[in-house]
């Protein structure tokens, strides 16, 4: 379970990273599995006990939005199916959809402005140098990699 959470903590904090950069979306389950003690490796048992309880909190958090994303989306696709104008219903969810997808990035961030303060300069130095040492690592990989 901790393994879990740490993976998805990391995973957050790429994403966060990476949408800053402006990355395309490559789609689901893409995800690379990347633990913060592989790349912060002086984590104390205080700081990975709060970066646990913190990545915790946040998952169950995104969860409950994407559970409604999901439910707000299959709401959307049912009604565009149909021949007649529903704009008076379908609108209300296209807003609800894009406040709940808000609302999964701020948690995203929020996540990560807490993780921040768990590390201490240090520690922060060298998780940022790691991250934009793999993004390198897959900017390379992608230009070389065939395209489909």
């Amino acid at each position: 379970m901790k393994r879990f959470l740490l993976t998805t903590l990391a995973i957050c904090f790429a994403f966060t990273v990476l949408a800053q950069e402006n990355k395309q979306h490559k789609g689901h389950g893409q995800k690379e599995n990347i633990k913060i003690e592989d790349i912060v490796s002086n984590l104390s048992t205080q700081q990975k006990n709060k970066i646990d309880a913190i990545t915790r909190r946040s998952t169950k958090v995104i969860e409950d939005y994407r559970k409604q994303l999901h439910t707000v989306r299959d709401s959307i696709r049912s009604m565009m199916a149909s021949a007649e104008d529903l704009s008076d219903k379908l609108f209300p969810l296209y807003d609800r959809e894009g406040y709940l997808q808000s609302e999964i990035s701020k948690e995203y961030y929020r996540t990560k402005v807490a993780i921040d303060k768990v590390l201490t300069s240090e520690q922060y130095q060298q998780l940022r140098e790691k991250m934009a040492q793999r993004r390198q690592n897959k900017k390379q990989n992608t230009k070389a990699a065939p395209k489909k």
